[in-house]
């Protein structure tokens, strides 16, 4: 029972591997034995991308291809751990290596969605169900509702800065001070 359990519980961890640059003849191959440390399930045939002049994933290069290798290993790894693992198997610059895992966010920006194609609402004869109270928020309802908002303010307001300063109250200052230059007096 429990050698059934044990069985059926082994666990994949699948990355994206991705290397810029034109790949040497027998490469993928060559990545499959430097793999076999961390037990590879499965890999597939590399797919290569266009030659682009920025590729999505290395901003840094400039009119290369990138070929990506879909790896399934039974042996746990970060994506990080593999990058380094792989640039020094196989001779690459580690700049021209990017592992993610399958779950990895930025997977999901770069994949293209189907939807409807985009329509502009000035077009439409109804431009949806708006808020009667929306046009009030604009133009000139909202110019003279604030207008309305600061005088109320500047009515509870009311801030004279000296107005509680009662003047010679200063025990410190006397009344002869600035009378005299304070060059050439004693």
């Amino acid at each position: 029972m429990f050698k059934e359990y044990l069985t059926e519980a082994k666990k994949e961890y699948k990355f994206s591997i991705g290397l810029a640059g034109e790949m040497p003849e027998g490469f993928a191959d060559e990545l499959e034995e430097c793999l076999k440390r961390y037990s590879v399930n499965s890999m597939s045939a590399g797919k290569r991308t266009p030659i682009q002049e920025r590729p999505l994933d290395f901003p840094q290069l400039s009119n290369c291809e990138v070929t990506y290798f879909e790896v399934s290993l039974a042996y746990p790894t970060t994506p990080q751990v593999l990058e380094e693992y792989i640039s020094q198997c196989c001779a690459c610059e580690r700049s021209n290596i990017i592992v993610r895992t399958e779950n990895d966010p930025r997977i999901d920006y770069q994949q293209t969605k189907e939807e409807d194609p985009y329509e502009t609402k000035l077009e439409k004869e109804d431009m949806g169900q708006a808020d009667p109270k929306a046009q009030e928020q604009v133009g000139g309802e909202r110019v003279m509702g604030l207008l309305k908002e600061l005088e109320t303010a500047r009515k509870e307001k009311e801030n004279d800065p000296i107005a509680d300063v009662k003047p010679g109250d200063s025990k410190d200052i006397s009344d002869n001070v600035g009378t005299t230059s304070p060059i050439g007096s004693k």
